[in-house]
C-alpha cells in the first residue's frame, strides 16, 4: 500500500497540473491580501487582528482547489487512457483507489499548508509595512483564532479532496465530474431549497457542511466540528461507494 500511495505522489510530482494549482493559488492568495488591505469605505483600522481575516480569505477557494485536484487525479486515469496499465500493474483495483484516496486529500493539504503560508508572509509583511510590528501578531489569543481557522481550512482542503476521487470514481468521466459538480454547488442546492421552502435543510447539504468546516458558524450552519464530521461523512459515502463501482465496472 505505501508502494502505492508512494506511486501517486511519484504521478503528481512529474506532472504540471499540482504546480500551476500552486502557483494560481498563491497568486490568488497575495491578490485576495491586497485587495482585503486596501479595504473599503466605513471598515474598521488594520490591527494585529485583521491577520486571521486575512489568511482566511482564501480558505473556501482552497476546498474548492483540493477538490477539483482529487478529482483530476481521479478522473485522469480514465481520460488518458492510464487507467489498463495501472490496473495491470496492480490488479488489486481497490488497493489502487485506496492509495488515490490517501494520496490526494494529502496533496489537497498540503497545497492548503503552502497557500495558507504565503498568504500569512503577504499578510504579516503588508501589516508590518503598515506599523503593526511583526511581535504583536504573536499574541496568544490571536494564536489561537489563527489556529481554528487554519486547522478549517485544512481538514476541509483534505476530505474535499476525499471527495473528488470519489466522485470522480464514481463518474469517471473527467468534464462530467466537473460539470456535475459545479451544477451541483451553483445550481442544485439553491433549487432543492427553494422547491422544498425549507432553507433550514440546506446546513445538511454538502457545500453547507464544507462552508461550516471552514468558517465561523453563524445563522443555520452548524458547528464547525458538526460540519468537519458531516463533510466526512460524505466523503466516506463517496468513497465507498465509488471505490466499488471501479472494483466491479469494465473499464473500457
Amino acid at each position: 500500500m505505501v508502494r502505492l500511495v508512494r506511486a501517486e505522489f511519484t504521478k503528481l510530482a512529474t506532472t504540471r497540473l499540482v504546480y500551476g494549482m500552486a502557483a494560481a493559488m498563491a497568486a490568488f492568495a497575495v491578490l485576495i491580501v491586497a485587495a482585503n488591505a486596501a479595504g473599503v469605505e466605513g471598515a474598521p483600522p488594520l490591527s494585529a487582528y485583521s491577520f486571521p481575516a486575512f489568511v482566511a480569505a482564501p480558505t473556501k477557494l482552497l476546498a474548492g482547489a483540493a477538490l477539483l485536484l482529487g478529482i483530476l487525479g481521479m478522473a485522469g486515469e480514465f481520460r488518458h487512457q492510464t487507467v489498463t496499465q495501472t490496473f495491470l500493474v496492480t490488479p488489486d483495483r481497490g488497493r489502487v483507489v485506496a492509495a488515490k484516496l490517501v494520496a490526494y486529500p494529502l496533496a489537497g493539504i498540503a497545497l492548503a499548508l503552502a497557500t495558507l503560508a504565503v498568504t500569512a508572509a503577504v499578510a504579516a509583511g503588508w501589516l508590518a509595512a503598515k506599523g503593526i510590528t511583526p511581535s504583536s501578531l504573536l499574541d496568544a489569543r490571536l494564536g489561537r483564532v489563527l489556529g481554528v481557522v487554519l486547522l478549517g481550512a485544512v481538514l476541509a482542503a483534505g476530505l474535499c479532496g476525499l471527495v473528488g476521487v470519489g466522485v470522480a470514481a464514481l463518474v469517471r468521466n473527467q468534464v462530467a465530474a466537473l460539470v456535475a459538480m459545479l451544477v451541483w454547488v451553483l445550481v442544485v442546492e439553491g433549487l432543492l431549497m427553494s422547491l422544498l421552502s425549507a432553507p433550514s435543510l440546506g446546513k445538511w447539504l454538502p457545500s453547507a457542511a464544507a462552508a461550516a468546516a471552514i468558517s465561523s458558524p453563524g445563522g443555520a450552519r452548524l458547528s464547525r466540528l458538526g460540519g468537519t464530521l458531516l463533510l466526512a461523512a460524505y466523503a466516506l459515502a463517496f468513497a465507498l461507494v465509488g471505490t466499488s463501482l471501479v472494483v466491479r465496472r469494465d473499464i473500457t
